[in-house]
């Protein structure tokens, strides 16, 4: 019997879902994170020649991997690709195996169609397209520093220094303040700072703040559904310039949103969708990434799942 194997590799985990031909589920195995471009080739491929060996383990006796789609983080670039392509099929020489950035499964899971853009919207933020002839794209996504515009660390952050604003005297009083504090445990806008500028202060936690945000903003506080208004402007320009610089031939082009901005309730999608043009249909991704990477491992393969994918989906959250 046939298995096929769909891998999303982010830079947080790497997830791999084995099904055999029919679409049963055989496993779901979550190792480290595999982005190329935060931990370099040598961590990376170790990452993922420890889940070859759990992939392997995990197959009965009579199964036999066919085809295997990853979906990597940061090999955005042709040669990239086509290294990790090299390096993984002379792990698998019996299979099919192809390798695309990790927002093409995203894309997938989100459509069913191969062809669209992907907004995410997490941490960081990048859109990503890929139109029918295979030409492909990418938008944003250069890191805290000199981008990720509209991201929940953009959000985060400039929710903390809406609260300093207020504070000062040079902006709007603001439910952050008191959702800020309570939630660092402080009692003053100033005793804040040695806490977001501490060392060990990551990106997420600052991206942490964007729920107060959220919530501030459905309390109907000013500043909050500023602070949206402005990642959703960012967020949709993303994709505005997609489709500039990317030609699609269908009328209307599927975009997936997908990301922790973009979760079931979150104000954003309503903003996002309302400021995008009616060349696209907007859908929020109900399926993690690594669905669209079986779905391509299946049709790479030649094959489509049978009875027990429906079944099998149901396991995959």
């Amino acid at each position: 019997m046939k298995a096929f194997v769909g891998v999303d590799g982010g830079g947080s985990k790497t997830r791999a879902v084995v099904v055999t031909e029919t679409g049963e589920w055989i496993a779901d195995i979550v190792t480290a994170g595999s982005n190329v471009n935060h931990f370099g080739w040598e961590r990376t491929q170790s990452v993922l020649q420890d889940l070859f060996v759990k992939i392997r383990a995990a197959l009965p006796p009579d199964v036999r991997i066919h085809s295997l789609f990853f979906g990597v983080a940061g090999v955005d670039r042709p040669e990239a690709r086509a290294r990790m392509t090299e390096w993984i099929a002379s792990r698998f020489p019996e299979a099919i195996v192809e390798v695309e950035s990790d927002t093409l499964p995203a894309l997938v899971s989100g459509s069913g169609e191969t062809a669209g853009i992907v907004l995410i919207g997490g941490t960081g933020s990048i859109a990503f397209g890929i139109n029918e002839q295979g030409e492909q794209c990418r938008v944003g996504g250069w890191g805290y520093l000199i981008g990720d515009e509209g991201s929940g660390y953009a959000i985060g952050k400039d929710a903390c220094a809406m609260v300093m604003r207020s504070f000062d005297g040079r902006g709007p009083q603001t439910l952050l303040t008191a959702k800020l504090l309570d939630f660092y445990n402080v009692e003053t806008p100033p005793a804040l700072i040695p806490l977001v500028y501490a060392t060990d202060m990551t990106r997420e936690q600052i991206a942490g703040a964007t729920r107060f945000v959220f919530e501030a903003a459905q309390e109907g506080d000013a500043v909050s559904i500023d602070l949206l208004s402005k990642a959703a402007d960012e967020l949709s320009d993303l994709v505005r310039t997609m489709l500039g610089r990317l030609s699609f031939k269908k009328e209307r082009v599927p975009v997936v949103l997908t990301g922790g901005l973009f979760h079931e309730g979150s104000p954003l999608l309503d903003m996002v969708r309302g400021r995008l043009s009616e060349r696209v249909d907007v859908v929020r991704s109900t399926h993690p990434p690594v669905v669209g990477a079986v779905s391509l491992a299946f049709k790479q393969g030649g094959a489509t799942p049978g009875d027990h994918w429906e079944q099998t989906l149901v396991r995959i959250k």
